[in-house]
C-alpha cells in the first residue's frame, strides 16, 4: 500500500466531501464515506459499525480510491482484480498453522491488514484453509 502525505490526505478528504455533498447514488455515497473515514484514521471495525458494511467493502473501496481516485468509486468503473502471489499464499498458510484457534473472519481480517486483499467469494478463504490442511469452524 502506498503512503500518502498529510496534504494529500487533506486534499482527498476535500474531494470526497464535495462529492458527498453532490448527492451521489446510495452505493457510491457509502463507498465515499467509507474511504473518507479510513483517511480520517477511523478503525475498520468502527467504520463497519457506522455504515453497516463489511470489512471487505471498506478495504475494497479504499484500495479502489487509492488506485483510481474518485472515478473508481462510481458504479460504472471497472477495476482490476488483485491476486496473492504464491509466496504470499505460503506466508498466509504459515501464519494459519501457527494459530491454535481462529475462524474464517480472522483470516479475512489478516488478509486485509497484511496484504490489503479481499476475496469476492468466501470460497477463496476456504481454499486457503484447505491448502493449510486446516478444517474451519465458527467460534462459539
Amino acid at each position: 500500500m502506498t503512503t500518502i502525505d498529510s496534504q494529500e490526505v487533506e486534499d482527498s478528504i476535500k474531494i470526497l466531501e464535495e462529492y458527498i455533498k453532490g448527492n451521489p447514488k446510495t452505493q457510491e455515497l457509502k463507498r465515499a464515506l467509507a474511504v473518507k473515514l479510513v483517511l480520517e484514521k477511523y478503525r475498520y471495525e468502527k467504520i463497519q459499525q457506522i455504515l453497516s458494511v463489511s470489512l471487505g467493502f471498506i478495504s475494497k473501496w479504499s484500495t479502489a480510491f487509492n488506485r483510481g481516485g474518485l472515478e473508481a468509486l462510481k458504479s460504472e468503473y471497472k477495476g482490476k482484480k488483485g491476486y496473492l502471489s504464491s509466496r504470499q499464499r505460503q506466508q498466509i498458510i504459515e501464519w494459519l498453522i501457527q494459530h491454535k484457534t481462529w475462524d474464517v473472519s480472522d483470516l479475512e481480517k489478516y488478509l486485509i491488514q497484511e496484504y490489503d486483499v479481499v476475496f469476492k467469494s468466501r470460497q477463496s478463504y476456504y481454499q486457503i484453509l484447505k491448502e493449510a490442511k486446516i478444517s474451519w469452524q465458527k467460534r462459539e
